[in-house]
């Protein structure tokens, strides 16, 4: 039926948990840095980064173009690190953005039926593409210690594009980007909002994976296609995936 299926990541694919805005997190991070040769006190970065971030979205939201716009958090630390005196490169940059994302991280692991439905796809002769909310120097790690990035034959995240699902330009770019029919298209995600009505909005089916305890069919469903119980196996069977 599909020749292309566009996943999302994060509660589709990998189930995650962080905690980067608690004073612990913080506290350890900046110990983190100290080690570095970065020295803060943790109120400070706190709050030079936690209002950085947020004037950096606030300007996107004026001047981008784009419905829902995103931002690239490397700019955020740059001028972090510059307001306590540090001019950092890119190489540091990367580094303290990554070292960032690993210590936030309570738990980061692969759902049990993941694997299964990307060979499953794989072994039926469909194309995979990745479709992210995401940075990409705290995902582009995580996508290599989960063992993923050999299953994308396409890979969009949306620091790198400035826009982010729900928005139909993200959809609409990966569709160019790799010149795939929409028709022959599916996206398969957790979120109602961004995965499934931004799908819908850009033409594109839907095929919803309910991570929720309870699921609440929608009235009007923006999704063509679900999984209440939240089976990607269910991805091949709906779609007559044929191994």
């Amino acid at each position: 039926m599909y020749q292309n299926y566009i996943f999302d990541l994060y509660g589709t694919l990998i189930d995650i948990h962080t905690d980067e805005y608690s004073k612990n997190f913080f506290k350890k991070y900046a110990k983190w840095l100290r080690k570095q040769g970065f020295h803060f006190e943790w109120k400070l970065f706190y709050g030079l980064y936690t209002s950085t971030e947020r004037a950096y979205r606030e300007r996107a939201e004026k001047s981008s173009g784009f419905a829902n716009p995103e931002i690239q958090i490397e700019d955020v630390f740059r001028e972090v690190f510059a307001a306590n005196g540090y001019e950092i490169s890119d190489e540091q940059t990367a580094y303290l953005c990554a070292g960032f994302r690993r210590i936030s991280l309570v738990y980061l692991c692969l759902f049990p039926d993941t694997l299964a439905c990307l060979e499953g796809l794989k072994k039926a002769g469909k194309k995979i593409y990745l479709l992210s909310n995401a940075q990409r120097s705290f995902t582009w790690q995580e996508l290599e210690l989960t063992g993923l990035l050999p299953y994308f034959d396409g890979i969009l995240i949306s620091s790198d594009e400035r826009c982010m699902k729900p928005d139909p330009a993200f959809y609409n770019r990966c569709c160019e980007r790799y010149q795939l029919d929409k028709k022959q298209s599916v996206m398969i995600g957790n979120e109602l909002r961004s995965d499934m009505a931004g799908a819908k909005a850009a033409g594109i089916d839907g095929f919803y994976i309910n991570r929720s305890p309870v699921f609440h069919g929608e009235s009007e469903p923006s999704y063509r296609y679900v999984s209440p119980a939240g089976s990607l196996l269910e991805v091949l069977a709906q779609t007559d995936v044929s191994l």
